[in-house]
């Protein structure tokens, strides 16, 4: 297959376990069902085989991993399909190339990649009513972290952008305003992940903002409204489970919409 063009071929048509005993031996084809069969590129089962390489030794930031001459000879592939693989685990941040070493592993920043492909203007309905079900579930789920981390700098923090929001009725708020009071809840946990995933979903709070009048009905059903300042009086009070209910309970419309568009038969 030396020299073989990026055509797109299939999973099947690929074999690489030609020199097992080769330093790169590890590089061998994995088996497949027939019902994993998909159209793929070249490039991507280069770049999946050196990426199942990695995970399979275990391998972290700093470790060498072979490189383009011999990727190229134990693969059996043209070199510009080695290099444009190495390239997209560049881009990701996965490898690096350092003098007298070679190519290395870094440690990629998992939340800037995601940051760069979650854009709701760019993905089907489905993946933002997914990402809004993730969010849910992400509020809920981070309950005892906050309790277990909050401080009373942090109560002053949350009072002060509860003064300073003004409601557009119900429980709706201003963007900013929405933002400003989940971001210093997602800051409490002390977890950069968390707080990364913060800043990912914001461009989900325009997207409700921009559709609001399709949740409205959802808000309508509500038998009671719970506020940001009701969500600051359980946090000061201490009550865990308070807080966890009425956070359920002030996300239950958006959870009710979600499952409504999902049932709908022609979502995208």
């Amino acid at each position: 297959m030396q020299g073989r063009s990026d055509k797109e071929i299939t999973v099947m048509q690929i074999r690489y376990d030609r020199y097992p005993d080769r330093s790169c031996g590890k590089f061998t084809v994995m088996e497949i069902k027939h019902d994993q069969l998909r159209s793929v590129t070249l490039v991507d089962l280069v770049e999946k085989k050196i990426l199942d390489y990695i995970k399979k030794n275990k391998l972290g930031p700093g470790a060498s991993i072979p490189g383009e001459v011999e990727l190229t000879d134990t693969l059996q592939v043209g070199r510009s399909v080695i290099r444009e693989a190495l390239s997209r685990l560049r881009m990701l941040g996965i490898i690096e190339s350092r003098t007298r070493r070679g190519m290395v592993l870094s440690e990629p920043a998992v939340m800037e990649n995601l940051d760069k492909m979650i854009n709701p203007y760019m993905l089907k309905e489905r993946s933002v009513l997914d990402l809004i079900e993730f969010r849910i579930s992400l509020d809920i789920g981070i309950c005892d972290q906050i309790f277990d981390n909050i401080t009373q700098q942090d109560i002053k923090d949350l009072e002060k952008i509860v003064k300073e929001q003004p409601a557009l009725g119900g429980n709706r708020y201003a963007v900013e305003s929405e933002h400003a009071f989940h971001r210093k809840l997602y800051e409490i946990p002390n977890n950069e992940i968390i707080k990364g995933f913060q800043a990912i979903l914001l461009p989900l709070f325009n997207y409700v903002n921009e559709h609001f009048d399709e949740f409205a009905p959802f808000f309508a059903q509500k038998k009671k409204v719970i506020s940001h300042k009701d969500l600051l009086n359980y946090l000061k009070k201490g009550d865990r489970e308070g807080y966890r209910k009425a956070m359920m309970q002030d996300l239950k419309p958006y959870a009710e919409f979600v499952k409504s568009k999902k049932a709908t038969p022609s979502l995208p």
